[in-house]
């Protein structure tokens, strides 16, 4: 059963032992990068997803609502932003990445905020077929090179 657990001195070392598939890894920032990037990213969580015990990705979220969010001006702040999420390789193609967004959806929701968020590389083999398929669509904004996608909540 897929679980979810945030980042603990615990979880730390199995969780930045995982990593994507080598034609991946432009696409997301190791876990370790997005670990000490959180201290300064305020509204940030990070969730390891479990598997059995097991380490099997990590999803990091950003609550645009928080007071000291930092904000473009097109920023939704009633959101939560999908700030990373990989599946480790060996782990891919098994429904993590959508139970991953499944809970982050569970989570904008208990936060009472009416958008889910994500940005993603447009490139073969990236994920935005995936957050297609979840119902995530086109802002028509680029965020540092990335497509933005939107799942409206209310």
């Amino acid at each position: 059963m897929v679980e979810f657990a945030l980042l603990s001195q615990k979880t730390l070392g199995p969780l930045a032992a995982l990593s994507v598939r080598e034609n991946q890894a432009g696409f997301v920032a190791t876990n370790l990068m997005t670990m000490a990037q959180s201290i300064f990213e305020p509204g940030s969580e990070i969730y390891g997803i479990w598997d059995g015990g097991d380490a099997v990705g990590l999803l990091a979220i950003v609550d645009m609502a928080h007071p000291d969010a930092e904000l473009d001006d097109e920023d939704d702040p009633d959101g939560v932003y999908i700030w990373r999420l990989m599946v480790d390789e060996s782990r891919q193609g098994r429904g993590y990445g959508m139970a991953a967004l499944d809970f982050a959806k569970s989570v904008a929701l208990k936060k009472g905020r009416s958008n889910l968020v994500i940005s993603v590389v447009d490139e073969p083999g990236s994920a935005l077929p995936l957050y297609q398929s979840f119902g995530f669509a086109p802002t028509g904004r680029l965020v540092d090179g990335e497509v933005e996608l939107i799942m409206r909540l209310a």
